[in-house]
C-alpha cells in the first residue's frame, strides 16, 4: 500500500479542501498520514468528529499556538514547524508521495523529497507572496523558494485556470485545476434562519471588520458568522450585544454547511486591491452555488464575471454600504433569491461538481504511484 504524507498548516477539521482531498485519497486505497499545525488546541478532538475511523488516516499535530494575522511575527514558530515536518517525514516508512499545501508546507516537503527522491504534489491554495505580509526586501527570495518547489513537483495543483498567471515564472511538470467545490447536495424545504451567513477567515481584506462595525445600523438583519482571525474579538462582543448576530467561532466543515443551508444568501467578498484576490476562488462562492444560494461578491475579483454572466448573485464595490444594500435587496426579493439559487446549482452541476475534481486528483496520483 502506498503511503501519502499530507501536510497543511491548519487544524484540518475546519479546512474544507484538505478534508475532501484527504478522504478521497484514503478511499482510493492509500494510507494517509496527515501532518497538521494545531494552532488552537482543538484539532485532535475535532478531527475525530470529521474523519471516520474506517478511513486509513493517522494524524500528527504540531501543537504550538500561533496568532492569526500577524505575519512574520510568527517566524520563529514557522521555523519550528519546518524542522518538525522534516523530522516527521524522516520517521514515516514507505512514503510513496508527499502532498504539501502552500509554501509553508511545501518548502520542508521539497527539501525532504528532493533529498530522498520522493514525488511531491504541490497544492497551491494561495501563492505565497500574494497572500502574506512579507517584508519587501525578501519578496524575491520567498518567491524563488516557491518556484523551486513548483519546478521539482511531479504535480502542481491550482484552484482556478486564472492562477496560471501567478506561476508563469515557474516551469511545472504537470498542472491540474481543482476547484474548491464542496461535495454536497441541496436539501429543499429548509427554514431560513439567517439573512446572511459567512464562515471563513475573519480578516479585514474581506470587508469583515467593516461589516461587524456597521451591524449596529443594520441590526434588524439576522447574521451568522463563524471562523477565526483578526476580527474574532469584535465578532464575539457583537454577538454578546445583539441577538440577531450569531458568532460560532472556528467550527468543523460539516457544521459550516449545516449553517449555510439555513441562509438566505452567502457572501464571498475580497478586496480587489490585492492580486491574489483578483484571482480568487473562495470556498463560499462554490458552497453558495452548490447549495442553491445567491452570493454577494466584489467587483474585480474574477468570480464577479461568473456571478453576473450566470445571474447567481449580486456584484458590489468593495464597500460596506454596498454590501448592506445588496443584502437588503436579496432579503426583500425571495423570488429573485430562488431564481439565482437555481441558476447557481445548474452551473455547479455542469462545471464544478466535486466528483469532477476528485477524478482529476486521483488520476494525477495514479500517474505518479504506479
Amino acid at each position: 500500500m502506498d503511503t501519502i504524507a499530507y501536510i497543511r498548516t491548519t487544524g484540518i477539521y475546519n479546512d474544507s479542501r484538505a478534508t475532501k482531498e484527504i478522504i478521497d485519497l484514503a478511499n482510493s486505497g492509500r494510507q494517509i498520514i496527515v501532518l497538521s499545525w494545531d494552532r488552537d488546541g482543538k484539532a485532535n478532538d475535532e478531527c475525530k468528529k470529521v474523519f471516520s475511523q474506517e478511513h486509513n488516516i493517522s494524524f500528527h499535530f504540531y501543537s504550538v499556538y500561533a496568532q492569526s494575522g500577524i505575519g512574520f511575527h510568527n517566524i520563529h514558530k514557522l521555523v519550528g514547524w519546518f524542522k518538525w515536518v522534516y523530522r516527521q517525514l524522516k520517521n514515516i516508512k514507505g512514503i510513496g508521495a508527499v502532498h504539501a499545501c502552500d509554501l509553508d508546507a511545501g518548502w520542508p516537503a521539497y527539501m525532504f523529497c528532493k533529498r530522498h527522491g520522493i514525488p511531491l504534489v504541490y497544492d497551491i491554495y494561495d501563492y505565497y507572496i500574494d497572500s502574506h505580509s512579507i517584508p519587501q526586501r525578501i519578496v524575491s527570495f520567498i518567491e524563488n523558494l516557491e518556484i523551486k518547489t513548483i519546478n521539482y513537483s511531479s504535480v502542481t495543483i491550482i484552484c482556478t485556470e486564472e492562477r496560471r498567471e501567478q506561476i508563469k515564472q515557474a516551469s511545472p511538470h504537470k498542472v491540474i485545476v481543482i476547484h474548491n467545490s464542496p461535495d454536497i447536495e441541496i436539501e429543499n424545504g429548509l427554514n431560513i434562519e439567517y439573512d446572511c451567513v459567512y464562515c471563513g477567515g475573519l480578516d479585514n481584506k474581506r470587508l469583515i471588520g467593516a461589516i461587524i462595525n456597521h451591524y449596529i445600523d443594520n441590526q434588524d438583519l439576522s447574521f451568522c458568522m463563524a471562523g477565526y482571525g483578526e476580527n474574532t474579538e469584535a465578532a464575539i462582543k457583537l454577538a454578546e450585544t445583539y441577538s440577531g448576530f450569531i458568532f460560532k467561532g472556528a467550527i468543523p466543515y460539516n457544521e459550516v454547511i449545516d449553517i449555510e443551508r439555513h441562509a438566505r444568501c452567502l457572501t464571498a467578498i475580497y478586496d480587489p486591491a490585492y492580486r491574489n484576490h483578483r484571482l480568487c476562488a473562495p470556498n463560499k462562492f462554490y458552497e453558495a452555488i452548490a447549495l442553491g444560494k445567491p452570493v454577494i461578491v466584489c467587483r474585480g475579483t474574477g468570480i464577479d464575471r461568473i456571478v453576473e454572466d450566470n445571474n447567481i448573485g449580486v456584484v458590489i464595490n468593495y464597500d460596506v454600504a454596498d454590501f448592506y444594500t445588496a443584502l437588503r435587496s436579496l432579503v426583500a426579493s425571495p423570488e429573485l433569491c430562488e431564481i439565482m439559487g437555481k441558476n447557481g446549482r445548474n452551473l455547479y452541476d455542469k462545471e464544478y461538481r466535486w466528483e469532477y475534481m476528485r477524478k482529476r486528483l486521483l488520476d494525477a496520483y495514479a500517474e505518479i504511484l504506479h
